[in-house]
């Protein structure tokens, strides 16, 4: 996933960024380290630097995770052309990270139907598809002569990240019901209602508001919220579609997790996890994008907030 700082490094838009995200994933996995379940920076979430906007999407698991495996202090980005517009450069030899974004493209192929009624402003557009592309970003340490502000980390008593998590779930829109005194968790779309066990039978209170996150974050798929056909049309366990409403659940509770401070309680990195997900991934190289754009809708949802891209 690096590439070597250039002169004017240009967006590559023949790479298959599907398999090359999923490979950056598996070779991680393949070495114990589960990219979406990495402790969070404690200075902030991922963000470009120059406009200020938090990453979405697949880009923050990666970049928080690169930021950390680099050691760099911040999980703060920008490209190399920001960097210019500073007064500054990329450090010599310096080698970037590709992240995504996402583009129209217009389908190729579109033949006219010599019956089709006469076209009109909205028929006569061409038809277009969202496909991920990649380009370059580099550290705010990986760079000179530009003087960025100090970054204090945001700490927060126990009782503050609890009252954060009470208040994430209070305020999220068109709650499903929630009861507190299962025997495990799980969501019932059926019922539209979210079962956990009650906070005396977990491990720690970031455990269970951990475990609400993944539920709640299944409960966006229900009809009534973003009608997301992973959960309501999946096939069970060792489906795809299974794989893919998992790991969004999982994204989810992830960010939800650096949003309220409380981190991801609910890790599980054994062999037999990461064996499942290999197999995910290796099935599906379209899995990790398409599931970390839904957990970002997700997250959204139940944030009840609108972010801008960066």
């Amino acid at each position: 996933m690096a590439t070597t700082a250039q002169a004017n490094p240009q967006t590559n838009t023949f790479v298959d960024t599907y398999q090359e995200v999923t490979d950056a994933v598996i070779k991680a996995l393949e070495e114990g380290t589960i990219i979406w379940q990495c402790p969070w920076n404690q200075v902030g979430l991922p963000k470009n630097i120059t406009t200020n906007i938090n990453y979405r999407g697949w880009n923050l698991f990666l970049l928080n995770f690169h930021a950390m495996i680099k050691g760099y202090p911040t999980p703060y980005y920008i490209t190399y052309k920001q960097a210019q517009k500073l007064g500054g450069i990329i450090k010599k030899g310096a080698k970037g990270i590709r992240i995504i974004y996402w583009a129209e493209v217009v389908l190729k192929n579109q033949t006219a139907d010599a019956n089709a009624q006469p076209a009109t402003d909205e028929t006569a557009k061409p038809r277009t598809i969202m496909v991920p592309k990649a380009y370059t970003v580099f550290n705010i340490a990986q760079t000179e002569d530009i003087e960025f502000p100090s970054f204090e980390a945001e700490l927060r008593s126990d009782a503050e990240k609890i009252q954060a998590c009470e208040d994430l779930v209070a305020n999220m829109p068109n709650k499903p019901a929630i009861k507190k005194n299962g025997t495990n968790a799980y969501y019932q779309p059926s019922t539209d209602t979210v079962v956990i066990p009650s906070l005396k039978r977990c491990k720690s209170n970031e455990g269970f508001y951990s475990t609400l996150f993944h539920e709640l974050a299944h409960s966006t798929g229900h009809e009534s919220r973003l009608n997301r056909k992973e959960l309501l049309e999946s096939e069970g366990f060792g489906s795809s579609t299974y794989a893919k409403e998992e790991l969004t659940a999982e994204m989810t509770a992830a960010f939800l997790g650096a949003i309220t401070g409380i981190g991801n309680a609910t890790i599980d990195n054994s062999a037999a996890y990461i064996e499942s997900w290999l197999k995910a991934l290796k099935n599906d190289k379209t899995l990790v994008i398409k599931a970390a754009a839904q957990a970002q809708r997700a997250a959204d949802y139940i944030l009840s907030v609108t972010y801008e891209s960066a």
